[in-house]
């Protein structure tokens, strides 16, 4: 995550170097001490003995009791749960001209010409999972598989499955799908987060720093609680918050009841200093469970949407809307102008109560309630406009994230034709220019997709690049570059110019060494 107190739990090969180090700093440092102590110390303890007993077993039963349950628990939540491990296109590095640091002096002497951004490099690193069927579906975070090239998952049995394929991701809420071909494993049923109460026992476990399948407790700290540090403000809150013991590795793995129940995925920690400092957050179950299931059925998740801005209303504002300062609803703040809400007859200051019958008790039960609900969907909204209730018929849309992009795949060309270079693309839509820093003037087709071990993995592109020329002749969209590309000679090299976005954006050429189609 961009800000440093909020982190997403997923440990990176960079990451990992840097604790292996510190342990080992601390592991000389022990054993010098081990081995400098003073034999005269060490003899002095030599048969030294308690007059003391342990405490009888009448004495301490409920604490014995709760530490077999405990272990009970441990064992069969742990037997269902993943490390995953990735290999996945790394954030092209920035630099400042000449590739030095931006405020480095010497920085001066390179003028105005700078450098490009450096080719996209590959990273490792490790999150967790969690298994949801017998047959090997797996729930892990949006983030531990985002442009993944290869996924390994490991089980407790250290049973090693290669090449997991990503079923479905949704990064709104930050949740993915994976699969392994198995069968007959262990797994995990769905809680209610909905019933959990502030003080109840839960367990996390997962993958911190590489020591894998570790399980910590904790008490349900909060519920309802919102990302701070959110970038798309349809992402739904209702967060649990939790001090059991969550980092970086632990992302994508159960939190559970006492029952050995999944009532979250563990997600993203609140720290200062990139490790626990007991506050950590799991994507609850009511979430969660509904996203899997669509996933897996349809591998993306497509929302209904109103086009409006939302909050909860405070007691202090109830009564400039002529409201009771108890009303549980969402306040309308913005109407997008020709999406579905407007056209419907949202106004800003109305107050939704209900969708389709079901009660909105805040803003994030509305986006909840909405987002289940498929686009194209007329549906019935409950308002209290000025204090009268009011009842509109809304037929949901989609939001601009979500349209469909007018996508281009190497798939589609004649197989007759053109070079295979192992990569999806498409023409830029708005929210790649948002995410990817992509100046509103650049034309080319973006790369969406990559094929692991093919000609455009071997040469380095990544999701976000935008391919502005093929041969030294520009194109300007999905459909320009597709056309070069079957004008080639099947296995003839290609020149690309590529565009990288950021803070400092810049063009770069590389060959492809492509197949022919067959």
């Amino acid at each position: 995550m961009p800000s440093s107190r909020f982190t997403g739990l997923y440990l990176s090969g960079r990451a990992l170097a840097v604790l292996l180090a510190v342990v080992g700093v601390a592991g000389a440092m022990a054993f010098y001490r081990a081995h400098t102590t003073p034999a005269a110390v060490w003899a002095g303890m030599t048969g030294v003995h308690s007059t003391e007993g342990p405490l009888a077993a009448n004495q301490v039963s409920a604490l014995t009791e709760l530490d077999k349950e405990q272990e009970l628990l441990a064992q069969h939540v742990a037997e269902a749960v993943v490390a995953v491990n990735v290999t996945a296109h790394a954030q092209a590095e920035q630099g400042g001209p000449g590739g030095l640091p931006p405020d480095n002096p010497l920085s001066q002497f390179f003028g105005q010409f700078g450098q490009m951004p450096r080719r996209p490099q590959f990273d490792q690193g490790l999150g967790s999972g969690i298994i949801i069927s017998p047959d090997g579906y797996i729930v892990t975070n949006n983030h531990v598989v985002e442009n993944a090239t290869d996924i390994t998952v490991t089980l407790q049995n250290k049973k090693i499955y290669k090449d997991a394929k990503v079923i479905g991701t949704d990064p709104l809420t930050d949740l993915a799908v994976i699969k392994i071909d198995a069968t007959g494993l262990p797994n995990l049923p769905w809680g209610d987060s909905h019933a959990l109460k502030q003080g109840d026992n839960v367990f996390a476990v997962g993958n911190p720093f590489q020591l894998n399948f570790t399980v910590t407790r904790g008490i349900v700290s909060g519920k309802g609680r919102i990302n701070f540090d959110r970038t798309d403000r349809r992402q739904p809150g209702d967060y649990i918050q939790t001090d059991a013991a969550i980092n970086p590795g632990n992302s994508g793995g159960p939190l559970v009841n006492a029952r050995g129940e999944v009532i979250g995925v563990n997600a993203f920690i609140y720290t200062s200093t990139g490790s626990f400092s007991g506050e950590a957050f799991a994507i609850p179950s009511e979430i969660a469970k509904p996203i899997a299931a669509t996933l897996i059925s349809k591998g993306k998740v497509v929302r209904g949407y109103l086009g409006i801005t939302i909050e909860d209303m405070t007691p202090e504002e109830a009564h400039f809307f002529n409201l009771n300062p108890n009303s549980e609803g969402a306040l309308v703040t913005d109407v997008t102008a020709g999406a579905a809400g407007a056209k419907g007859g949202l106004k800003v200051g109305d107050f939704i109560t209900s969708l389709n019958g079901q009660k909105v008790s805040d803003s994030t039960g509305l986006q909840l309630a909405t987002g289940s609900v498929p686009p194209d969907t007329p549906v019935k909204v409950d308002i209290l406009r000025d204090g009268k209730p009011v009842t509109l018929t809304i037929t949901l849309g989609i939001a601009p994230q979500d349209q469909p992009k007018s996508a281009s795949s190497e798939s589609a060309r004649p197989a007759s034709t053109g070079v295979q270079l192992g990569i999806n693309y498409s023409d830029i839509a708005p929210q790649d220019r948002d995410r990817f820093q992509l100046p509103d003037e650049l034309k080319g087709a973006i790369i969406t997709g990559v094929t692991p071990g093919g000609p455009g993995f071997i040469a380095q592109l990544g999701p976000g690049e935008v391919i502005t020329d093929v041969n030294r002749v520009p194109v300007a969209s999905a459909d320009e570059l597709r056309a070069q590309l079957q004008k080639l000679p099947p296995g003839q090299d290609v020149l690309l110019r590529v565009v990288t976005g950021g803070d400092q954006p810049g063009g770069g050429f590389v060959v492809v060494h492509p197949t022919a189609h067959h």
